[in-house]
């Protein structure tokens, strides 16, 4: 399972992490902490969707680190590409680590934009994949909008992010939805971790996780399914 971490700026070299967020400026937030976690002379990167986001996030840094601004540059197609069929880093992903051999911190907010039901499992498949990959002294963030994960196959999306990942943060959003999706990274109550026990007090209360054993795989309830439908409903752009 993941560590937990409050902070971006802290996450430790030699880490993969995935973030998740339920708004853009929450996603600006942790973006711009995640670069001013980078020691000042490492080769730092971040790509987004739109120049907009990336004048947005860049302008931020002006205040929090003004060493990394420019370092958010946008690219108008996913970060990943189909290399014989399966989800690989694109070509301005590899000339970035091509350029720079040794430690690097590096992330990109554009998986969840492009994810759709049926690409899902290439996705997870690629995370997988990137895991599996050296990373020594460098630091790798994966940040995900929880608005644009499916509704019904979001229990069991975090559940393999949750594998996939050294650590993660969580969003903030106090949205009931949120707090009971983000128990899954975890995959069982004996997993989730103290700070989320409210979280977890609070979906057996209402009945929205199945009462099995602590060491059962977690899994919603119909109630539960419903209160991640409705949010999803409400909030789910585009798909």
């Amino acid at each position: 399972m993941p560590q937990l971490v409050a902070d971006l700026a802290e996450l430790p070299s030699g880490s993969h992490a995935v973030s998740f967020y339920a708004a853009q400026g929450e996603a600006a937030e942790q973006a711009v902490r995640f670069l001013a976690g980078a020691p000042k002379d490492e080769p730092t990167s971040f790509w987004v969707t739109d120049p907009g986001t990336a004048e947005e996030y860049n302008r931020r840094l002006e205040t929090a680190s003004p060493d990394h601004v420019g370092c958010v540059v946008a690219i108008d197609h996913e970060q990943v590409e189909r290399v014989d069929g399966r989800l690989r880093p694109c070509a301005e992903v590899r000339a970035f680590l091509r350029e720079h051999p040794g430690s690097i911190t590096a992330g990109g907010d554009t998986l969840s934009q492009y994810m759709v039901p049926g690409t899902v499992p290439e996705h997870l498949e690629y995370e997988s994949w990137f895991q599996e990959q050296p990373r020594s002294g460098s630091r790798f963030v994966c940040p995900y909008d929880l608005r644009r994960i499916p509704p019904a196959m979001a229990p069991s999306v975090l559940k393999e992010l949750g594998k996939q990942h050294s650590h993660v943060k969580l969003s903030s959003s106090p949205e009931p939805a949120v707090r009971l999706l983000q128990l899954f990274i975890f995959g069982s109550e004996a997993d989730v971790p103290v700070p989320l026990q409210d979280d977890l007090e609070a979906a057996r209360e209402r009945g929205w996780v199945a009462r099995d054993s602590p060491r059962a795989p977690l899994a919603l309830t119909e109630s539960g399914r419903e209160i991640v439908r409705e949010w999803g409903e409400r909030t789910t752009v585009n798909w």
